[in-house]
Formats: C-alpha cells, structure tokens, sequence
C-alpha cells in the first residue's frame, strides 16, 4: 500500500503523513480474530528510507530516472483504492507509460521478467510450489505482465486475471487457445487457493497432506471448476496443468 498526493498538496505532507501513518495503524491492529490487513509499504520510492507520503511528480520522477525493473514491472499492477480516484487512475496510466517507455520500449522487459520469475522460482519454489514452483502461478502473471510490456499504451483498470487475458488477446498477443488456457488454469489455481484458505483460515502454498483435507479441498475446486475435476484426483489435473503452464512460459521465456 502506498500513499500518493497531489503536488497541490504538498505543504500539507506532514498532515497526511499523520493520516496514512494512522490508516496503518488501524488497518494492521492485531485483534483477538487477527489482523483486518497486513499492511506492506516498502514498495514505494526509495524504500524503507524514502517518505511515507510523497507527490506524484516526486513518484514520476523517481520512476524515469532512478527505479529499478522490477520496481517499474510491480506498479504495472497498482489500483487507486482511495481518495479522488479518477485522478489517481489517471496519475496510474502515466507511471505505467512510463514503465512501458522505459523497459517495454526498449525490448529488455524479457530478459529482466525472466531473471524475476527465476528468482522467486529459486528462493520460493520449494515452500510454495503452487504459485511460485516450476508451472505455478507465477508463471501466468509474469507472460501477462511481458505481454502488457510488449503491447504498451494500455492501462488495465483491472487486476481480475481473466480480463487481463482478454485484453491481452484482443491486442493481437495472445491466440485463442493459449487465451483460454491461461483463463482456464489462473481460474483453477484460485480456485485452490481460495479452497485451502477456506478451510486453513491463511494463504497456503502447496497442497494438504492430509486426505480428509485433500478430499474436502477437491470437492470445493470441483464445484469451482466443474470441467477440471471429472473424476480425476486433484493432484493430477494440478500436474497436467503446471506442466502445460511451464511449456507455456517457455514459449515466451526460453531458457
């Protein structure tokens, strides 16, 4: 979560530094039925050492000269979520461009995208292979994110997956098959996601051992997604999958 404000705004910074400092406080109070959000705000210029709030101009600024790579690719996924909206979707749709000037334009989004997902691969693989193992989910996002790269100019208001696929597949990036596929996979990996939280109460990165959970988790992605499981076992529609995701990846990511 970061907080931006209008360069109009900016001789109130202490003010609205109290008020985001606050909104933090609230938000990442532990309760007796635990925390309403975690709250994470290191993604922001500079980092641990930069402000709390800063302007849009200073967050401009830093993006076209001094942001790294994955710091650009990882704002390619920022919503407005409060205050005046339509000026921070429109503050949004020009840190993306710039984004896209810098990394997409220049072609080197493939090279830096890859080294990233190799990265989260190697270091988070092996405690969540669900979404960071060899055909998880990460994979998925990051040919999304390469492909909004390549094609530029569009600001996704949206983070929902299967709109991000259609949009991608509307610019000509993306052929039916593969669009679907994508749309069908994300869809189940969620699916398994949404199910392990249900019943685990946090997010979970691989499947149960248990096979009460593993049969009651089944039973849920079945119901989620009635063309995946007909009849087959959870684990091996999830290793068909990862399979064709990683081969998929690939395509766009050769190693």
């Amino acid at each position: 979560m970061n907080f931006v404000i209008p360069e109009a705004d900016s001789t109130e910074i202490i003010f609205w530094t109290r008020v985001a400092e606050r909104m933090i406080d609230v938000l990442d109070a532990y309760t007796g039925e635990g925390a309403m959000f975690a709250v994470d705000t290191r993604l922001r210029p500079t980092g641990r050492e930069g402000a709390l709030v800063q302007t849009a101009t200073a967050y401009l600024k830093y993006f076209e000269s001094h942001a790294d790579a994955w710091e650009g690719i990882a704002y390619m996924k920022a919503r407005a979520v409060a205050g005046n909206i339509e000026h921070a979707t429109d503050f949004l749709g020009q840190l993306q461009e710039t984004d896209w000037r810098r990394w997409g334009q220049s072609g080197r989004s493939r090279q830096m995208l890859a080294e990233m997902r190799m990265r989260l691969e190697k270091e988070q693989g092996a405690g969540n292979p669900l979404k960071a193992g060899p055909g998880g989910y990460y994979d998925i996002d990051f040919i999304l994110m390469f492909l909004r790269l390549k094609g530029g100019g569009i600001f996704f208001r949206v983070l929902n997956t299967p709109e991000r696929v259609s949009v991608i597949e509307q610019m000509g990036h993306l052929d039916r098959d593969d669009a679907k596929f994508l749309n069908d996979a994300a869809t189940f990996y969620r699916a398994i996601d949404h199910g392990l939280r249900l019943y685990s109460g946090h997010a979970e990165g691989q499947l149960p051992n248990s096979e009460s959970k593993l049969e009651a988790l089944t039973e849920l992605v079945s119901r989620w997604t009635p063309s995946r499981l007909p009849g087959k076992p959870l684990e091996e529609e999830l290793a068909a999958i990862k399979q064709q995701t990683r081969r998929l990846f690939r395509r766009y990511f050769p190693a």
